[in-house]
């Protein structure tokens, strides 16, 4: 899995995109925002095993933050 790609229409999407980006940062991966009506579109792309990560940290996040 190269990319991982969801819709995000709850509170805070600032704190979660800064969330992903600083975790992306050291870690060769790339996150992508595209605005919606509401919310946001959120891609994170990189090598497999880092995309995998970053899946189970955001799920982790949205648990936390619900």
């Amino acid at each position: 899995m190269r990319s991982y790609e969801f819709a995000y229409f709850g509170r805070d999407l600032h704190g979660l995109k800064d969330t992903i980006a600083t975790w992306c940062s050291p870690r060769e991966c790339i996150l992508e925002t595209t605005a919606l009506l509401e919310g946001a579109r959120l891609r994170i792309s990189g090598p497999d095993d880092k995309v995998r990560e970053a899946m189970r940290m955001v799920r982790l996040w949205m648990h936390r933050t619900t």
